[in-house]
């Protein structure tokens, strides 16, 4: 859309221009023109001067934080009642008090813990102590008491074949002195019947050794073992209850500090809805919350946005990294800066004019201020579109529409000439003139036609023009 169909929609929105009256031909070359034989008021005429033109698009918006953060009840799967609640709307620091939850049934879960605590040590206690006595049955068996039986058992062996041995030497030395006559048959026969006394005490022995080091001690040492492994696993387990129990004091006493909930940095106290209410209402004390209900909402109003929207005839003239000067309704002579950060890529229409109206969304950051700020403010934003100096400059009220035509209504001595006038860049308070007026002509302030005593003051065509969403802008 051009310019000139732009400044035909914010020419519409002032109202239809009155009737032109008294129309006559200047002549041949003069161009479109009439002669009103009639006094002019000097308050309803400005003169054209010659100036820099700051060029800016003028927008309507909302003020909405960058970031926000939304504290709920760090109770996951139980619900507890609202003690105390930080005032909407105050203005809070990091470390302030913003919720505190209701903590007495953790408070008995904290208390019932203690004592299964208590129980726990003990019984890790006695595991210990019976983990120590499996082991000394261990050491008694492989070093103590059952080493020692084997070694006895090897010792009467080992004594056994010795005594066999020499009743053995001595029973073959005997028999040839029996052959000889040196000793009788019976003195033979009793070394014959010691040795074989022996021998039957040897094989005795040898049973004894065979049972005692492959029986008797690998059982009771393996028993002993076993044992002592029950032990040291029944003392891991009761251990483990104890660390379980501990671990999940730990978890009580840290969702009762979490139930105390502070403001992890600056920003204003904004209550959510309470889902279980019907109708819908804000929370306050006493209601009881779940995980899953926001409480408070802290909007960082340090660093807030204007969301906006700009017009599908404008949209190409605005981009991002473009200075804005944001003012605001709720403080009229505040004055905030920012740059436009997004300009959208999508345009969207009004719901009831879908074919109208094509808008793109605008996002406006906001330079740090300490004003006092809050979400969902209206916000009017002026774009810094760029500047043009030594032009021709008339007042936006000068400006009127005619056939089609853009006319200014030119105060001479012989009274009005209506010129056709080409434009060129503008606010909403000045308008470049091409061609058409020259350096100090003077021009009505309201059209001839109409019945206007008096000029429009100057921030009306301001208002006209964020109506009408498109005006006297740049291309």
């Amino acid at each position: 859309m051009t310019l000139t169909e732009s400044l035909r929609q914010v020419l519409g929105v002032r109202g239809a221009i009155a009737a032109v009256a008294a129309v006559s031909v200047a002549g041949a070359g003069a161009g479109i023109g009439w002669w009103q034989r009639s006094s002019v008021d000097p308050a309803l005429v400005a003169t054209v001067t010659r100036g820099t033109l700051t060029a800016q698009l003028t927008t309507s918006g909302t003020l909405r934080p960058i970031e926000s953060l939304t504290y709920r009840s760090p109770l996951t799967g139980r619900d507890a009642e609202i003690v105390d609640l930080a005032p909407e709307g105050l203005r809070v620091n990091e470390g302030d008090l913003l919720v505190r939850l209701d903590t007495t049934e953790l408070q008995r879960d904290v208390e019932r813990l203690e004592t299964e605590l208590r129980q726990l040590q003990i019984d890790v206690q006695v595991a210990e102590g019976e983990r120590q006595e499996a082991q000394a049955a261990l050491r008694a068996v492989s070093e103590g008491e059952g080493a020692l039986t084997v070694e006895e058992v090897r010792t009467r062996f080992q004594l056994a074949q010795k005594k066999v041995d020499r009743l053995r030497q001595e029973y073959e030395q005997l028999k040839p002195l029996m052959e000889k006559g040196f000793i009788t048959r019976d003195e033979l026969g009793r070394t014959a019947s010691d040795l074989e006394e022996a021998e039957e005490e040897l094989a005795l022995a040898r049973k004894r050794t065979e049972v005692a080091v492959q029986l008797t001690h690998p059982r009771e040492k393996q028993r002993a073992t076993l044992q002592l492994a029950q032990r040291e696993s029944q003392l891991v387990n009761v251990r483990a209850r104890l660390q379980d129990a501990e671990t999940r004091r730990a978890s009580l006493q840290n969702l009762i500090e979490d139930c105390t909930l502070s403001a992890k940095r600056p920003g204003l106290v904004v209550y959510e809805e309470f889902l279980a209410a019907s109708p819908r209402r804000k929370i306050r004390v006493g209601d009881r919350v779940t995980s899953s209900q926001g409480l408070v909402t802290i909007p960082e109003v340090n660093r807030m946005l204007v969301e906006s929207s700009v017009s599908e005839a404008e949209v190409h003239r605005v981009h991002p990294g473009q200075s804005a000067v944001v003012r605001l309704e709720a403080y009229p002579a505040l004055r905030l800066t920012g740059k436009v950060v997004r300009v959208g890529t999508l345009a969207s229409s009004s719901i009831n004019r879908p074919l109208e109206d094509k808008r793109f969304d605008l996002v406006i950051e906001l330079d740090p201020s300490n004003a006092e700020l809050r979400p969902e403010m209206t916000a009017r934003a002026d774009i810094l579109l760029g500047t043009r100096d030594n032009v021709l400059l008339v007042p936006v009220n000068a400006v009127f529409e005619q056939d089609g035509r853009f006319v200014a209504h030119r105060a001479g001595r012989g009274g009005v000439d209506t010129r056709v006038i080409e434009l060129g860049e503008s606010n909403d308070q000045v308008v470049e003139v091409l061609s058409g007026l020259d350096l100090n002509d003077r021009v009505l302030l309201s059209d001839p036609g109409s019945s206007a005593t008096t000029p429009q003051p100057a921030a009306t065509p301001r208002l006209e023009l964020r109506e009408g969403g498109r005006a006297l802008q740049p291309h």
